[in-house]
Protein backbone atom coordinates (compact mmCIF):
# COMPACT_ATOMS: atom_id res chain seq x y z
CA UNK A 1 0.00 0.00 0.00
CA UNK A 2 1.32 3.44 -0.85
CA UNK A 3 2.19 5.86 1.92
CA UNK A 4 -0.47 8.41 0.91
CA UNK A 5 -3.15 5.72 1.03
CA UNK A 6 -1.89 4.65 4.45
CA UNK A 7 -2.10 8.22 5.73
CA UNK A 8 -5.66 8.46 4.41
CA UNK A 9 -6.58 5.16 6.04
CA UNK A 10 -5.03 6.22 9.35
CA UNK A 11 -6.96 9.51 9.35
CA UNK A 12 -10.17 7.68 8.45
CA UNK A 13 -9.73 5.06 11.17
CA UNK A 14 -9.01 7.79 13.72
CA UNK A 15 -12.12 9.72 12.68
CA UNK A 16 -14.30 6.61 12.90
CA UNK A 17 -12.94 5.79 16.36
CA UNK A 18 -13.59 9.36 17.53
CA UNK A 19 -17.14 9.30 16.11
CA UNK A 20 -17.79 5.94 17.75
CA UNK A 21 -16.77 7.22 21.17
CA UNK A 22 -18.78 10.40 20.62
CA UNK A 23 -21.88 8.33 19.85
CA UNK A 24 -21.09 6.05 22.81
CA UNK A 25 -20.88 9.03 25.17
CA UNK A 26 -24.15 10.48 23.82
CA UNK A 27 -25.99 7.12 23.90
CA UNK A 28 -26.73 7.22 20.19
CA UNK A 29 -26.67 9.61 17.28
CA UNK A 30 -29.54 11.87 18.34
CA UNK A 31 -27.06 14.62 19.22
CA UNK A 32 -26.44 15.10 15.48
CA UNK A 33 -29.93 16.57 15.09
CA UNK A 34 -28.79 19.66 17.01
CA UNK A 35 -26.48 22.38 15.76
CA UNK A 36 -24.28 22.00 18.84
CA UNK A 37 -23.88 18.29 18.17
CA UNK A 38 -22.82 18.96 14.60
CA UNK A 39 -20.32 21.59 15.73
CA UNK A 40 -18.85 19.26 18.35
CA UNK A 41 -18.54 16.52 15.74
CA UNK A 42 -16.76 18.90 13.36
CA UNK A 43 -14.48 19.93 16.22
CA UNK A 44 -13.76 16.27 17.05
CA UNK A 45 -12.89 15.50 13.41
CA UNK A 46 -10.63 18.53 12.91
CA UNK A 47 -7.37 16.78 13.97
CA UNK A 48 -8.00 13.98 11.51
CA UNK A 49 -8.56 16.46 8.70
CA UNK A 50 -5.19 17.99 9.56
CA UNK A 51 -3.65 14.52 9.57
CA UNK A 52 -5.20 13.82 6.17
CA UNK A 53 -4.07 17.19 4.78
CA UNK A 54 -0.48 16.30 5.60
CA UNK A 55 -0.38 13.99 2.62
CA UNK A 56 -0.55 17.05 0.36
CA UNK A 57 2.26 18.94 2.07
CA UNK A 58 4.90 16.25 2.40
CA UNK A 59 6.69 15.08 -0.75
CA UNK A 60 9.63 12.92 0.31
CA UNK A 61 8.90 9.33 1.22
CA UNK A 62 10.98 9.63 4.41
CA UNK A 63 8.98 12.62 5.61
CA UNK A 64 5.70 10.95 4.60
CA UNK A 65 6.70 7.82 6.56
CA UNK A 66 7.43 9.93 9.63
CA UNK A 67 4.04 11.65 9.28
CA UNK A 68 2.38 8.25 8.91
CA UNK A 69 4.13 6.85 11.98
CA UNK A 70 3.18 9.92 13.97
CA UNK A 71 -0.45 9.57 12.80
CA UNK A 72 -0.65 5.89 13.74
CA UNK A 73 0.82 6.61 17.16
CA UNK A 74 -1.58 9.51 17.68
CA UNK A 75 -4.65 7.46 16.68
CA UNK A 76 -3.68 4.64 19.05
CA UNK A 77 -2.99 6.97 21.97
CA UNK A 78 -6.19 8.95 21.44
CA UNK A 79 -8.26 5.74 21.19
CA UNK A 80 -6.71 4.60 24.47
CA UNK A 81 -7.51 7.96 26.12
CA UNK A 82 -11.12 7.83 24.90
CA UNK A 83 -11.42 4.25 26.18
CA UNK A 84 -10.00 5.14 29.59
CA UNK A 85 -12.09 8.28 29.96
CA UNK A 86 -15.45 7.07 28.69
CA UNK A 87 -15.52 3.31 29.28
CA UNK A 88 -13.09 2.33 32.02
CA UNK A 89 -13.48 5.33 34.32
CA UNK A 90 -16.69 7.15 33.33
CA UNK A 91 -17.22 10.49 34.98
CA UNK A 92 -19.73 13.30 34.77
CA UNK A 93 -17.05 15.52 33.23
CA UNK A 94 -15.94 12.86 30.73
CA UNK A 95 -17.70 14.64 27.89
CA UNK A 96 -15.19 17.48 28.17
CA UNK A 97 -12.72 15.21 26.45
CA UNK A 98 -14.45 16.03 23.17
CA UNK A 99 -13.61 19.68 23.74
CA UNK A 100 -10.02 19.51 24.95
CA UNK A 101 -8.55 16.40 23.32
CA UNK A 102 -9.19 17.60 19.73
CA UNK A 103 -7.64 20.95 20.66
CA UNK A 104 -4.54 19.17 21.95
CA UNK A 105 -4.45 16.87 18.92
CA UNK A 106 -4.83 19.67 16.39
CA UNK A 107 -2.12 21.72 18.11
CA UNK A 108 0.21 18.74 18.20
CA UNK A 109 -0.53 17.92 14.54
CA UNK A 110 0.31 21.48 13.51
CA UNK A 111 3.54 21.53 15.52
CA UNK A 112 4.73 18.14 14.25
CA UNK A 113 3.61 19.02 10.72
CA UNK A 114 5.52 22.28 10.91
CA UNK A 115 8.67 20.52 12.07
CA UNK A 116 8.39 17.91 9.32
CA UNK A 117 7.72 20.59 6.70
CA UNK A 118 10.79 22.50 7.89
CA UNK A 119 12.84 19.27 7.71
CA UNK A 120 11.54 18.63 4.20
CA UNK A 121 12.55 22.11 3.02
CA UNK A 122 15.94 21.70 4.62
CA UNK A 123 16.50 18.38 2.85
CA UNK A 124 15.53 19.99 -0.47
CA UNK A 125 18.06 22.79 0.01
CA UNK A 126 20.82 20.31 0.85
CA UNK A 127 20.22 18.36 -2.36
CA UNK A 128 20.49 21.49 -4.50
Amino acid sequence: MRINQSITLTALVGAVIALYFEAYAANGLQFLSYRTGLLMTAWTLMPYLILFAGRYFFEGSDIQKQWLHFGIFEVLVVAWIYWQTLVMYPDAQGGLIFLFLPLLQASLNLVVGGVLYWAQRRLKHRKQ
